[in-house]
């Protein structure tokens, strides 16, 4: 959430990647991450693990884990080295906390005179752990505090998608993407809603339960476009997202733009951006019960916290400088500035959302400025 503390949890990573050629068209890797994950540990794992075969000098297959092409810098979203800002835009990429999948692509490259264009479609499955609102066991408690909140994972079943770039000889890269596929949640609200209205006297509440925060297999999309242009000294990146769904999983869009100037060993940059929410897609059936001290105002307050998370609006203003002091290493200095709209969470996490602070966080206009320092090395 938003505090005066400092933290070096949310950009510290460290990672490490290998190819191995088997023969001439077919090789394998794999690639190791440490990251602070949604239970608050650093536990090492294979981002990628894929193999890959070169049918064709313009037709590549691969099987295996691989990152999850959803948006423009998926590929390279955790290479800080590689990206102008300390990290990826959160207004767009928060919006899917997936960041690679299990299954097998095919891409063909075309190369139209000085202008190659990638086309890629694939197909699998995928899963992530989540959390937006918990308190993790052994940290301090705060008065008034509830049950602990574990993190959720998503499942991601017959995820299907294209992803098409055009890359031109000016420095100019256009990309559009599409995925679909069945999210499925295990949550351990859900399962403490499921367990009070287990009850067979209780099936009214049971059916709002299950009608509202329940996902098991529901539709859920999501497409994007993007840019990139880098001239040699500017540097433009952009992208705009759509995400649909049947879930209680909000509808939301989100886009931003970044702009960098190279000027020596600096690159100075700025960018805004903006996520809003287009469909709550569930209401809480329960809502004229949510203030009754009954079994039933209970259920009515925890539906209403499940949905009341999906409530991301917000917006940012960023302003930043990389300083490239040496080969493979740059040190930036970013500072953003995140402005929610009352009724909304936006995308902080809240330790405890049962709270009085937590509550009025939500019910408040926020202005949250946010200063960021990272070295980003590549070896």
């Amino acid at each position: 959430g938003a505090s005066k503390d400092y933290s070096i949890h949310p950009d510290s990573k460290v990672a490490i990647q290998g190819t191995y050629a088997f023969t001439n068209t077919v090789s394998g890797t794999a690639q190791i991450m440490t990251k602070y994950d949604a239970n608050g540990d650093y536990i090492p794992r294979f981002e990628w693990a894929f193999v890959k075969w070169q049918a064709m000098p313009a037709l590549s297959v691969r099987a295996g884990r691989m990152g999850a092409p959803f948006f423009m810098i998926s590929d390279f979203r955790d290479v800080g080295y590689a990206n102008t800002t300390i990290r990826p835009n959160l207004d767009v990429y928060g919006q899917v906390p997936v960041s690679s999948f299990e299954g097998i692509d095919a891409t063909y490259q075309l190369n139209l005179g000085s202008t190659t264009i990638n086309t890629t479609l694939y197909y699998g499955t995928s899963s992530a752990e989540f959390s937006s609102a918990r308190k993790k066991s052994g940290e301090p408690t705060t008065p008034g505090a509830v049950t602990p909140l574990d993190a959720s994972r998503f499942d991601l079943d017959d995820l299907m998608g294209i992803n098409l770039t055009s890359e031109f000889d000016n420095g100019l890269t256009l990309r559009f993407g599409h995925t679909q596929g069945k999210i499925s949640l295990s949550s351990s609200s859900v399962q403490a809603l499921l367990d009070a209205t287990s009850n067979p006297l209780a099936i009214a509440l049971r059916t709002a339960v299950n009608n509202t925060v329940v996902i098991d297999k529901e539709d859920i999309s999501f497409t994007g476009v993007g840019l990139m242009y880098d001239s040699g000294d500017f540097i433009v990146t952009g992208e705009y997202t759509k995400r649909r769904g049947d879930s209680f999983i909000s509808d939301t869009t989100g886009w931003y733009v970044n702009v960098g100037y190279r000027w020596g060993a600096f690159t100075p940059y700025v960018g805004v951006s903006r996520l809003t929410v287009d469909d709550a897609n569930k209401t809480n059936p329960l809502a004229p019960a949510l203030g009754a001290l009954s079994g039933t105002g209970a259920v009515a307050r925890g539906i209403q916290g499940l949905l009341n998370v999906q409530k991301l609006e917000q917006r940012t203003a960023t302003v930043g400088v990389r300083w490239d002091f040496m080969p493979s290493a740059a040190l930036k200095f970013q500072f953003d500035q995140v402005r929610k709209p009352a009724d909304s969470f936006g995308l902080f996490y809240t330790v405890d959302p049962g709270t009085t602070d937590a509550r009025n966080f939500l019910n408040e206009k926020r202005k949250v400025n946010i200063v960021s320092v990272a070295i980003d090395v590549v070896f």
